[in-house]
């Protein structure tokens, strides 16, 4: 029950962290087919969508309005993005829908209208994209509450479990992303749910676990199709314990495989539907070719526009507690690598490796809240560290959550615009893309000094200085609740330093 009660108050400090930091709009023309396809599940139940109608992301060689859609086989317009995102977002939209009439007129105008926007604007259009856009928020802190568990149901100490999961929600791009309608979060809530469905199945041998985490895989391809790559790194983690190979163990597999075909059977059926083929996504080679991954691989670790060192400064600090993994887990150890390393080369091998105008190591966030768990041997060792090591741990989880949430309150779509027209691109003679890869003046980290903060809650303070507080009455509404959350946590941190100090009988 304990652990529960600080899952839910991770979920609600969290959640309320990243509503504050929220834009209280869509972002990329990515998000925009994402939302319409909610729409259309929610208004017509299906997913044909009119699409964007105006030249966004579409390569150069295919006609302005058609990014993100593909004609399918009935002649309607279909996104080739995965619709998990879509289907999760329904209750927000539903949300919306109910309070449409009731949202204060105002209120849609406290997001910045100096932006780039992929819709007419209108109350109408803008209120449900406000509340679906914070979708996000809410995954992102549920993913920090799955990590948790994860980590307790190996054993980890619950307080050094509770700061890893907070670092991994505050100190990586997790915060950046939850800003999104991105695939991204829900990629990482699946990936990381799945290893604490198998870490609990390793524990208590209930087949409902393994269940659980084989229909979360096979479900996980309709988030993002890449998400496939990580089935053989689940497989390999659920059968790395040996009570999971024996004949018990049968009944537990063949519902998983089972749970997990009918996803995977579902997908393929879904796109020959649409498109006339179960490995046709739609996008028809149009946006990516096949490549030698050494350029993907090199910038991710060491780009300064790209490196997952430094967009997840957390994971970094993370490395000092790898060996110790390795010692005590070994298993978890060969599983983080194993799906670290296969998601790097998988997404190097594309063109699109870097993820269009994404923040950093776009494609890698799914696998942080795996590449973070050597944090957690950090912690447990806290008692018996050094002042020396004590002072450092402390100051570079500071500077990571700085660092995370400074990168939180901008917009890279901005940046990426604001960078293709200076002087200093143009001086350069570099494409735009290149340079925000390697080059640390054109890199957001660099950048985003010389925009003003996206944040709904900036634009509520601007209303409320204008005389209307209603929509800064909910932050403030938001941020109690937060308070409330951080005061269980902090006292479950106490609770377990004074247990971990009372003298063993």
């Amino acid at each position: 029950m304990a652990d529960r009660r600080v899952g839910l108050a991770l979920t609600l400090f969290l959640g309320a962290v990243f509503l504050w930091t929220a834009p209280g709009r869509i972002t990329f023309p990515d998000d925009e087919i994402v939302f319409q396809t909610t729409e259309a599940l929610w208004l017509r139940g299906e997913l044909a969508i009119a699409g964007i109608p105006k030249r966004t992301g579409e390569p150069p060689h295919l006609p302005a309005g058609s990014f993100g859609w593909a004609l399918g086989r009935d002649g309607r317009r279909y996104g080739f993005f995965g619709h998990g995102l879509s289907v999760a977002a329904l209750p927000m939209y539903g949300l919306a829908r109910a309070t449409l009439e009731a949202a204060p007129e105002r209120w849609w105008h406290a997001v910045r209208s100096d932006h780039f926007f992929f819709h007419r604007r209108s109350k109408q259009a803008d209120w449900p994209r406000l509340l679906v856009s914070l979708t996000n928020a809410w995954i992102t802190a549920l993913t920090a509450a799955a990590l948790f568990w994860w980590l307790r149901a190996l054993a980890i100490a619950r307080g050094a479990a509770l700061l890893t999961a907070l670092a991994y929600g505050l100190g990586t791009a997790a915060w950046a992303y939850s800003r999104t309608f991105l695939s991204e979060p829900l990629s990482a809530l699946c990936l990381v749910g799945c290893a604490a469905m198998i870490a609990t199945f390793h524990r208590d041998h209930r087949a409902r676990w393994l269940w659980g985490a084989g229909l979360i895989a096979g479900l996980s391809a309709h988030v993002h199709v890449l998400n496939l790559c990580m089935v053989p790194c689940l497989i390999g983690y659920a059968l790395a314990d040996r009570s999971a190979r024996t004949g018990e163990a049968r009944r537990a597999w063949i519902g998983a495989i089972a749970l997990g075909g009918l996803g995977l059977l579902a997908l393929g059926l879904g796109q020959w539907a649409r498109f006339g083929s179960p490995l046709e996504t739609g996008r028809f080679g149009h946006y990516s070719a096949f490549q030698a991954p050494w350029e993907g691989i090199a910038a991710l670790l060491l780009a300064p526009g790209r490196s997952v060192f430094l967009y997840a400064p957390a994971v970094t600090i993370g490395i000092f507690g790898w060996a110790a993994l390795r010692r005590r887990l070994p298993v978890v150890a060969i599983f983080v690598a194993a799906a670290a390393l296969t998601r790097l080369v998988v997404i190097s091998c594309r063109s699109d490796w870097y993820g269009g105008w994404g923040l950093g190591p776009r494609h890698l966030v799914p696998v942080l809240p795996l590449m973070i768990a050597p944090l957690a041997l950090v912690w447990e060792r806290w008692r018996a560290s050094g002042r020396g090591r004590r002072i450092a741990l402390i100051s570079g989880h500071a500077v990571a959550v700085a660092l995370s949430g400074y990168v939180a309150l901008f917009s890279i779509f901005e940046w990426m615009f604001t960078l293709g027209g200076s002087a200093a691109l143009r001086a350069s003679g570099l494409r735009l893309i290149e340079a925000s890869h390697w080059h640390l003046w054109a890199s957001p980290l660099v950048g985003f000094a010389r925009l003003r903060p996206d944040v709904l809650s900036g634009g509520a303070w601007t209303l409320a200085r204008r005389g209307d507080w209603s929509l800064m009455a909910v932050f403030v509404a938001i941020a109690a609740i937060g308070a409330a959350a951080l005061g269980v946590l902090v006292w479950a941190l106490i609770r377990d330093a004074r247990a971990d100090a009372q003298p063993r009988a």
